[in-house]
């Protein structure tokens, strides 16, 4: 029994074995043994070195045991997590992730968003081919705007508004005590620890070569006193995109994100433990020029952090 595929738009010029190499969840090396063989053949014929495909190209799989990557094994592997979304064109997906939820796989694969992207993809009623690919990453623990792309020219075109720092990024993070000032600029730089330090990135020189600089915009949305501490409300938007920046940076103006396991106040987090179970940091909003439009997509804070704000608002 054979296996087809036809080719869509995005796959136009791609070298045959490339596309295999993604699409096929084999080898390489027995991928580029049964071309020869002709158990791959592009549109009936025997796939030569200086092919390249085409839209509406068809290639046919004759395989002892052969996975689609992206098709038969992604819609075996699905799960409605529940994800809101929050803006969808042609081109773009928008979620508001959940605190929890890695981007990237997860130990036991049961709550990535790939799951999720899986599961929409089944219940969609767009007749157009499709999908999905990650654009950029949020932490785990971190919820809020997250861009997925629906296609490798999106893809490509947002890898380079993230590389020329084309995208307004900002979050909101609840932090333990207050400002040194309302606004104002964090700029230092970041590295790396060694392998095995409890916290994986540190403050370094900024012109040293082993780190990276990194800067940050914040203001003070608003200060609250509740059981005997303060909390400042801080909206912090992002000039680069240093792993674990905005921890870092509020945790150097001394005021760390509440709930941050790896940066914030131990014997505080402690405390509020069972009130918030995670860090309250939520990327809220993503602005960007595209094709000629302006997109401004906001995320309203999870339930869970929502609730938590409230309840320390109102005692």
């Amino acid at each position: 029994m054979s296996i087809e595929i036809k080719i869509t738009e995005e796959y136009n010029g791609v070298k045959p074995k490339n596309f295999l190499k993604k699409k096929v969840d084999l080898p390489f090396f027995q991928i580029v043994k049964m071309i020869p063989e002709k158990r791959i053949t592009l549109n009936k014929k025997k796939i030569k070195k200086d092919d390249v495909l085409k839209t509406g190209d068809i290639i046919k799989i004759w395989p002892d045991d052969v996975r689609l990557r992206e098709v038969e094994k992604k819609f075996k592997e699905s799960k409605d997590l529940g994800i809101k979304t929050i803006f969808e064109n042609k081109d773009i997906l928008v979620l508001n992730k959940e605190a929890g939820i890695p981007v990237q796989g997860s130990q036991d694969n049961s709550t990535s968003i790939s799951l999720h992207l899986a599961y929409l993809q089944q219940k969609s009623k767009d007749e157009q081919d499709f999908e999905y690919f990650h654009v950029h990453r949020l932490d785990k623990d971190t919820s809020g705007c997250l861009i997925i792309a629906k296609n490798r020219n999106t893809l490509r075109d947002f890898n380079e508004l993230f590389r020329t720092r084309e995208i307004i990024k900002k979050y909101i993070c609840l932090c333990v005590g207050e400002l040194p000032k309302e606004k104002g600029i964090v700029e230092i730089g970041l590295r790396r620890t060694d392998e095995g330090v409890r916290e994986k990135m540190e403050v370094c020189n900024i012109n040293d070569r082993s780190g990276k600089k990194s800067l940050s915009l914040y203001k003070l949305l608003e200060e609250i006193e509740y059981d005997n501490e303060v909390f400042s409300l801080v909206e912090v938007e992002i000039k680069t995109g240093i792993t674990h920046q905005i921890r870092m940076h509020m945790k150097h103006l001394g005021c760390p994100i509440l709930g941050d396991k790896m940066y914030g106040n131990s014997s505080i987090n402690r405390q509020f433990e069972r009130q918030i179970g995670r860090q309250f940091l939520h990327c809220k909003h993503l602005g960007f020029n595209y094709k000629n439009e302006e997109f401004k997509i906001d995320a309203p804070l999870t339930k869970d952090l929502q609730q938590f704000l409230d309840e320390i608002k109102e005692n």
